[in-house]
């Protein structure tokens, strides 16, 4: 397999979705860079807004899209149509390029015009050119190799997807008919991803599969840029910045191993974390005008949280985190390696239990699996960050070991029983934020150290970024896969096939088994938690048919089991081609009971007879 060309080729194969999608992220980025030059002008430049807009592109496009639905629930689906376009022509015109604006902009703290202002105009426009051409020759390649993963697949990986595609669907019905949805299925979690892809679905005739499909490779290519700004600030050094964003963007598994879970609205609430980070920073900088941050900051809190509500838990650590930093930062010089020793010491035995947990225990050789290298690699980068920026890194190692106490933390729900604030795959997936910021700070402060000990040695200085940069990507080479897992491609061929037949020969109230298996994600997870382990999982998104799920350990030989099975209703047994799945054999073993209906290598349908005997 070759991935530039696979790549190329999900690209071509998709290209007016994927254009549509690349509209809506520069339309994203043109307002959220319009927006924040206006509320902080004294402290950007432009060299920080390509980083900021990619890290908050969602935030303008999801409160359109929530207009959009209001005004089309509240009159009709024209007038939503009508006001969307109306505020993306308006933006287009109130935040044209901020840097080629009217003289005001150029005016001193006593309102006094600047001398030269045409060429402070022309100095500015100068100095913005390169970044965007940068922007994108980053972006190119690495949107090449990210579409590799959809190269085959038909429709989105694992049981998440299929909620997903069924949430979607939801909205869209209601674009169409005016009044909420009855479509089947579980309850509404994480909206604002469903909201975002459905007046696309609806207002450009767009596959919802196919737009859950184009915006892993998306979002995923653009994340790494949204990592720049806060190390770029801290540190002034590009390279550091850089080398922040390669760490975010190929540095461990995650979050890419997110689009086989089809976690979508996880890897979009991605880019409102360094977000809202650099907004913070923002608001605490005396140079901004912090009651305008504010109100911008609440709403990336409110949106992200709307996308994926348990990023709220993650900004509520970065407080108690400060705390410990600010006091840490207090004590004596003996006292601090004390601190830090403690701080080291509370992530080991975090990650003792966090072993010793059979539901937890998948987070740790995840990253000891796939990304090795880098976990050795990251201690020589902790050192020197710790020693340039010492309580940043504090900081940065407490908001990690916060996160991960939220593993241990029980929660009960009214519907969901116990749960922890955080779990397994949304820690999984955060802890590359604190751990890039640490790569970044780490190679600055490495380059500080280097300029120090060998001033006179240029060549040492420049080597050791490249040096680290080679690795990254050298280890990327060897170990990233870009390929959908086996572990988590539910639907093959033979799956579509099985499934189109189901539509088109069974009744629309036919009851299908689908195999399914307990899900396991916190340390307090109920052993009734059930989820699909093969593309059965699709039946109610797709066919709006019912489904029972049922461990594939069911044992279909036995009287018992055909008993309660014609009791529940089941009229079809759906087989998928997963390890998971149900076994055939024992199906086949009792053909009294068990007709087979469809047949191919990787998909069967059986129905259950016998019944009424």
């Amino acid at each position: 397999m070759n991935p530039w060309l696979d790549g190329l080729s999900a690209l071509a194969d998709r290209a007016a979705t994927t254009t549509l999608f690349l509209f809506v992220i520069a339309w994203g980025i043109f307002v959220m860079r319009g927006i924040l030059f206006r509320l902080s002008r004294d402290a950007l430049d432009e060299s920080d807004l390509p980083s900021l807009g990619a890290a908050g592109w969602a935030l303008p496009v999801l409160i359109l899209s929530l207009i959009t639905f209001s005004a089309s629930s509240l009159f009709n689906v024209v007038s939503g149509g009508t006001i969307a376009l109306i505020l993306i022509l308006l933006s287009a015109f109130i935040l044209r390029n901020p840097f080629l604006d009217t003289e005001a902009d150029f005016t001193d703290s006593r309102g006094k015009n600047l001398e030269k202002s045409v060429s402070v105009h022309a100095i500015r426009a100068l100095k913005k050119l390169p970044h965007i051409p940068i922007a994108i020759a980053l972006l190119i390649p690495t949107l090449i190799l990210r579409f590799a993963f959809i190269r085959d697949l038909s429709l989105p990986s694992y049981f998440d997807s299929a909620e997903h595609y069924r949430l979607i669907q939801s909205i869209v019905e209601t674009y169409q008919t005016g009044a909420p949805s009855h479509n089947p299925g579980g309850g509404y979690y994480h909206p604002g991803y469903h909201h975002i892809l459905a007046p696309l679905a609806y207002f450009f005739k767009q596959d919802i599969a196919e737009l859950m499909l184009v915006s892993g490779p998306l979002l995923l290519a653009l994340l790494p840029f949204s990592f720049y700004f806060i190390v770029k600030r801290e540190t002034d050094s590009p390279p550091a910045a850089l080398f922040a964003c390669l760490l975010a963007g190929f540095g461990f598994h995650m979050p890419a191993h997110l689009m086989n879970w089809g976690k979508y609205p996880a890897l979009l609430s991605l880019f409102f974390i360094p977000f809202v980070i650099s907004l913070a920073y923002l608001h605490s900088q005396s140079n901004t005008r912090r009651k305008q941050i504010l109100p911008l900051l609440a709403l990336a809190v409110a949106a992200s949280t709307l996308i994926h509500s348990r990023t709220l838990i993650v900004y509520s650590l970065p407080l108690p985190a400060a705390l410990l930093a600010l006091g840490w930062g207090r004590l004596r010089n003996p006292y601090r390696a004390h601190g830090f020793i403690l701080l080291l010491a509370l992530i080991a035995v975090e990650i003792f239990f966090i072993h010793q947990n059979p539901a937890l225990k998948t987070l740790l050789e995840s990253y000891l699996k796939n990304d090795l290298p880098i976990l050795i690699l990251l201690p020589a980068l902790i050192l020197p960050s710790a020693h340039r920026f010492p309580r940043r890194t504090f900081f940065l190692l407490s908001w990690l070991a916060l996160a991960g106490l939220c593993l241990f933390i029980p929660i009960r729900l009214p519907i969901l029983e116990i749960q922890t604030p955080l779990d397994r795959p949304f820690i999984q997936m955060f802890a590359i934020v604190p751990l890039s910021l640490l790569g970044g700070f780490g190679l600055s402060g490495l380059i500080h150290a280097l300029a120090r000990l060998t001033p006179d040695l240029k060549w040492i200085q420049r080597f050791a970024p490249i040096l680290l940069f080679g690795l990254i990507l050298l280890n990327a080479a060897l170990t990233v896969d870009l390929y959908p897992s086996a572990c988590c491609r539910f639907v093959a061929r033979d799956d579509l096939a099985a499934l189109a037949w189901l539509d088109e020969s069974t009744p629309p109230d036919a009851k299908i088994l689908v195999a399914s298996t307990g899900l396991y994600v916190t340390s307090f997870e109920s052993p009734k938690s059930q989820t699909g382990v093969d593309a059965g999982i699709w039946i109610p998104a797709l066919l709006s048919r019912p489904v029972q799920l049922s461990g594939a350990d069911i044992r279909f030989d036995l009287a018992q089991t055909h008993i309660q099975l014609c009791n529940d209703g089941v009229d079809y047994i759906y087989v998928g081609g997963t390890a998971q799945s149900f076994d055939p054999a024992q199906l086949e073993n009792r053909p009294a009971w068990h007709l087979s209906a469809f047949a191919l290598p990787s998909a069967k349908i059986y129905q259950l007879t016998g019944c009424d005997g």
